[in-house]
């Protein structure tokens, strides 16, 4: 099968993509398929001249250096025969258009099969207040929270003062639309705010914060509506955030988490909930947050869960025996049937 795989992109995110993609890249081969890979942001080839080799080569934090473009790397139009022989685009994006449902859009456009959810559900869980509102809709818990438009309140001492009136510390303060914890912060008083405020504008014209609850970190990976065990998180910061994620040794990974077996089979039927009430398909990760007197709370839905070797979702699967190739053939074959 010809596979288009997309990585890369324009989003602060963009370096955990091309790993991501790094990795899918290999399965893929494994697997068989014919492989070409695009990164979006730059309408470059991934690959070498032919076309064998994956070489993204991240010399810096969110730079990304390409060879010069040439007649041999591929450009890939609606036009061309190339295009028109691909016959299922991997996503491999996160955040920005990637997620938040453009490139799902111009792919239904373009009448292409894809890796993930729609653009509906793409957008509806990248924005995480209108997430919340379904969450809640559905009686599922999530934090207290709150959304502030910075067109209506700018960044400044009446937002710091309606903030500090709505809330006690301490609180999270992140970007609305954002991913991989980038310009998220935990704030545990008034005078760390005005600084979490500026990280997270830097990010979105959108910022939400929400009461922060000390707990265990929770995950269950959802694929066409199939949970898999709940995976726990023992990041070394204190917050499971950007470096914790994505730098090796800097979190312990428990997979399966060691909860009760009833506590576990409840975690993952809200993931299911949350998976059909949002439309999703493909591979999802629901993030929870488990309190000492036992409640858990949802936090979000991510449509395009990281696929590294730190990555969630393949470790969740494969506490059900589910090899990453197989993982990556599933999604392939969620793609054609939808």
């Amino acid at each position: 099968m010809k596979v288009l795989l997309l990585a890369g992109g324009d989003s602060s995110e963009r370096n955990v993509s091309l790993d991501s993609g790094a990795a899918v890249f290999k399965a893929l081969k494994n697997l068989g398929h014919e492989v070409v890979a695009l990164d979006p942001a730059t309408n470059q080839s991934l690959l070498d001249k032919k076309g064998m080799e994956y070489i993204a080569d991240k010399s810096a934090k969110q730079e990304v250096l390409f060879p010069e473009k040439t007649d041999n790397i591929p450009i890939l139009s609606f036009k061309s025969q190339e295009w028109r022989e691909v016959e299922v685009v991997f996503i491999g994006l996160h955040g920005g258009v990637g997620e938040n449902g453009a490139i799902q859009n111009l792919l239904d456009l373009a009448g292409k099969k894809y890796t993930g959810s729609n653009m509906t559900t793409s957008a509806v869980a990248m924005n995480k207040a209108i997430a919340k509102r379904l969450f809640e809709s559905a009686d599922i818990l999530t934090p207290d929270w709150e959304l502030y438009r910075l067109k209506d309140i700018p960044v400044g001492n009446v937002l710091i003062n309606d903030i500090c009136n709505r809330f006690e510390f301490p609180i999270i303060v992140k970007p609305n639309d954002g991913g991989s914890t980038i310009g998220l912060s935990k704030v545990n008083k008034e005078a760390e705010l005005l600084e979490a405020l500026e990280k997270a504008a830097a990010e979105s014209k959108e910022i939400l914060v929400e009461h922060f609850i000390a707990g265990r970190e929770l995950t269950v990976a959802v694929l066409d509506g199939r949970a898999f065990p709940v995976v726990e998180i023992k990041p070394k910061n204190e917050l499971y955030d950007y470096e914790a994620k994505y730098t090796k040794g800097k979190s312990e990974y428990i997979a399966p988490a060691p909860i009760d077996e009833e506590l576990s089979r409840k975690m993952r039927e809200t993931a299911r909930k949350v998976f059909d009430m949002v439309g999703a398909s493909g591979a999802v990760r629901i993030d929870f947050i488990l309190d000492k007197s036992g409640k858990y709370y949802c936090l979000e839905i991510n449509t395009l869960p990281g696929m590294t070797s730190l990555s969630l979702v393949p470790m969740a699967a494969k506490c059900e025996g589910i090899t990453f190739e197989q993982l990556i053939e599933m999604m392939l074959q969620s793609a054609l049937k939808k």
